[in-house]
């Protein structure tokens, strides 16, 4: 079984700032624009964001710097969005041409990192938005992607078995499983000593429910240990052992958590 997270990012300026917060280098980095808006900007250097003053490519950009400042591997696809607009394939070339030179300027390794559609010579998955799955754009993103993350360095590293316990126990108290079948697959999996991680999944998310801030997605690294305990059939772990930290980390470079190890965040 796969299983992927998801972290939507949003497009607009306002969130910037967060990008890089949530980028590993273990994620697969997949970065959205509009086709029809580049290839109007390399065309004749217009701006057709609307209202919007920041370019379709100065917001690629911002995009591909993020990736390339907050991450030093793993793989990056493009996706051009709106290709039901843009039907010349010489077109679509021409704005593959001068992604290619923009990429090959920038000498970040971005370019190497790029994952491009199969049987294609372009450097994007160009979708159309007019037909949702039944666009051959969007069946070949699903299927590379798919392939990507089944070869990636997270599927094929082992880990240890209390690890992989407390991320799934760190995802259920994010997600309480809602079907009697979810329950079952959560139950059969928890081999180890379950009524001592239901008891700690209780109590963490009754702290929560009690918290003013229990709407906001976070939990408490104190939280964190007390789970980790459960998970490692300790009686109770220091916020400082050594080895719960080095589980916090792996748990932030997998993306399960995101953890700012920093005096002022780091609780």
């Amino acid at each position: 079984e796969l299983r992927m997270s998801v972290f939507a990012l949003g497009g607009q300026a306002q969130f910037w700032p967060l990008v890089t917060m949530f980028l590993r280098n273990r994620s697969i980095i997949v970065i959205f624009a509009k086709l029809d808006e580049l290839l109007e900007e390399f065309k004749h250097g217009k701006k057709t964001q609307g209202d919007n003053e920041i370019s379709a490519l100065t917001e690629l950009t911002v995009w591909l710097d993020a990736a390339s400042s907050a991450t030093t591997d793993g793989p990056i696809l493009l996706v051009l969005t709106h290709a039901d607009r843009v039907h010349s394939q010489d077109d679509r070339h021409l704005v593959s041409q001068r992604l290619d030179m923009l990429l090959q300027q920038r000498g970040d390794g971005v370019l190497q990192r790029l994952v491009k559609p199969p049987a294609s010579n372009l450097l994007f998955f160009a979708v159309d938005n007019t037909r949702s799955i039944e666009d051959a754009g969007v069946q070949s993103l699903r299927t590379v992607l798919q392939s990507t993350a089944e070869h990636s360095e997270s599927v094929k590293q082992l880990v240890p078995l209390p690890l992989r316990l407390l991320q799934d126990v760190v995802s259920s108290v994010a997600h309480p499983p809602q079907t009697d079948q979810g329950k079952a697959e959560q139950q059969q999996f928890r081999a180890v000593d379950s009524v001592a991680i239901e008891q700690a999944i209780r109590c963490v998310r009754q702290r929560r429910n009690a918290s003013s801030t229990s709407s906001l997605p976070y939990i408490e690294l104190s939280d964190l240990a007390e789970l980790y305990a459960a998970c490692t059939s300790q009686p109770q772990v220091s916020l400082d052992d050594r080895e719960f930290r080095v589980y916090v980390d792996f748990l932030h470079l997998q993306g399960a958590i995101t953890h700012f190890n920093t005096p002022e965040l780091d609780s």
